[in-house]
């Protein structure tokens, strides 16, 4: 195992040295978890979840099958609204 050394600043902060960043992909804005495991302080990258574009092809997927309807993606506010409504009417 190679190990880096690295300097603690006054405000607590660190560089990760560049061989690490590159090894992990890690860039300016990505974010890291840090834990404690012992006595040790340990820094995991976040992969953060991506939402799916509106061009994505699952979204005409959305509710078409038990409704039958193929615009629940667009109007699926409404027709939970709807439904509400008519609970109460009931």
């Amino acid at each position: 195992m190679v190990y880096e050394v690295m300097r603690v600043t006054a405000k607590g902060q660190l560089t990760i040295p560049v061989s690490l960043r590159k090894k992990l992909n890690i860039n300016e804005g990505d974010y890291l978890q840090v834990y404690m495991e012992e006595n040790e302080i340990r820094l995991k990258k976040m992969e953060l979840v991506r939402p799916l574009s509106a061009e994505d092809p699952v979204w005409r997927l959305v509710g078409a099958g038990a409704s039958g309807k193929k615009d629940i993606s667009v109007n699926h506010d409404r027709y939970l609204a709807e439904g509400e409504i008519n609970r109460w009417k009931e």
